[in-house]
């Protein structure tokens, strides 16, 4: 099997994981994983109602590209970086893209 499909398949089976058993405690949030093939990019989303106010945002937002794992946004407390290391991606094929570049190697992971 060729790294980016290793990529994808790791990626997909935990952003579904985290979308089939949810993040919040009420349970009409929904979390929804989304997944562009074009760009490679796979989303992580939540939305519904909750107490009278409706939500919808951005939770994990994951980029195949230039053969690395980009990390666009984690704002969760999965840290997703560790994860995708325990299923076998190695720190030096993702790079923490909210982090500033200048400082991306001083967690471990790849700087670009």
């Amino acid at each position: 099997m060729d790294k980016i499909t290793f990529f994808r398949q790791i990626i997909e089976k935990r952003l579904s994981k985290i979308a089939h058993n949810g993040i919040s405690s009420d349970p009409s949030l929904q979390i929804r994983y989304v997944f562009d093939p074009k760009t490679d990019e796979h989303i992580l989303m939540m939305l519904g109602w909750s107490k009278h106010r409706y939500s919808h945002g951005l939770l994990m937002h994951l980029q195949i590209k230039d053969g690395k794992i980009w990390v666009h946004q984690d704002r969760t407390d999965f840290d997703i970086g560790n994860l995708l290391t325990e299923d076998g991606v190695p720190k030096s094929d993702i790079v923490l893209g909210f982090v500033e570049p200048m400082l991306r190697g001083t967690y471990g992971f790849a700087s670009a």
